[in-house]
């Protein structure tokens, strides 16, 4: 079989010594490619003699004028959970299995949302540029205990943020598309309605998959109906939220902050960072998943995915039958 990885930049596989592609290779031939492609052109002839390709970027499109690059593509794989780069009816219309790794980064990401939140209540990348610059100064900010947090969203992530909001002391209350009591329940989660959760929100942290569904479901209507210095947390897709109706929710006060993980378009290029004059926005680089333990498990999990899926039994398969 033929593999690629026509997107591993920044650096992931390339940056851990290729040991787990060195099981693929073993059964198959493997070409890694360590740059970012110029154009949708390039990406194309990347990926035109693969049979399975191993993606890790979201950055790459598998559309179908894509796929039709790739005549004997079978497989794709994800690292991560997210698909929504992936036209998953042309995928399987086409006969390309398509499977991702769930669970690999639910910690990772859970923890840095717990972060974030806690770095813009408590201002803290601010404190520490003010030091750095010697300027002695207090941001007075609040606590976190006795606080609500409302999770929009409550898939295994969303579900760890509501234990670790607990632990803080944090009342959790959720909304998702497709409700399950019983999940809700055991993470220690109060299922509301739409509004409701934005109306109670006072750190509201959203994870949710992209789909058309949840594309701007978080505009500015929604925003409005937040409480007065409430903060907003995006360690899922920035296409969620309306981009420049949440900055106008910072410029007006409303919103005492935000924790941004996620961006359009990646990576953020200075020059169109409209975050760059807010103190109280946070912005990490779509590293909710880069900790040791998540990047071993994204490494070795998609490798898994292709030697099953060589065996004759797929694992992870997201596209419908």
């Amino acid at each position: 079989m033929r593999i690629v990885v026509p997107d591993d930049y920044p650096p992931f596989y390339s940056a851990s010594g290729q040991a787990e592609l060195e099981r693929l290779r073993a059964r198959a031939d493997v070409a890694l490619y360590d740059t970012r492609f110029a154009d949708s052109r390039e990406l194309r002839a990347r990926i035109a003699p693969a049979e399975a390709v191993i993606n890790v970027r979201a950055y790459s499109r598998f559309d179908a004028e894509t796929l039709e690059a790739a005549p004997d593509l079978k497989l794709i794989t994800v690292v991560g959970t997210g698909v929504d780069n992936i036209d998953l009816a042309e995928c399987t219309r086409r006969g390309v299995v398509v499977c991702n790794t769930p669970g690999v980064a639910t910690i990772s990401v859970a923890e840095l949302a717990v972060g974030l939140m806690l770095a813009v209540a408590r201002m803290i990348p601010a404190s520490d540029r003010a030091l750095r610059a010697g300027e002695w100064r207090h941001w007075e900010g609040p606590e976190l205990a006795g606080k609500t947090l409302a999770l929009l969203g409550l898939g295994a992530i969303g579900r760890q943020v509501a234990v670790l909001g607990r632990g803080l002391g944090m009342r959790v209350i959720g909304w998702t598309f497709h409700p399950d009591p019983i999940r809700a329940t055991a993470a220690g989660v109060e299922l509301v309605g739409f509004e409701q959760l934005f109306r109670q929100a006072e750190v509201l942290s959203i994870h949710l998959r992209l789909s058309p569904h949840s594309t701007a479901l978080v505009g500015e209507n929604e925003l409005a109906l937040l409480k007065p210095g409430a903060i907003l947390i995006n360690t899922a897709r920035a296409a969620i939220v309306d981009q420049a109706a949440l900055v106008e929710a910072l410029h007006s006060g409303r919103l005492a902050g935000a924790g941004l993980d996620v961006h359009d378009p990646e990576p953020l290029p200075p020059d169109r960072n409209p975050y760059l004059e807010f103190d109280n926005v946070v912005l990490t680089p779509h590293s909710g998943t880069v900790s040791r333990e998540a990047n071993l498990r994204s490494l070795r999990e998609p490798v898994e995915n292709v030697l099953a899926f060589l065996d004759g039994r797929p694992r992870n398969v997201v596209n419908p039958a």
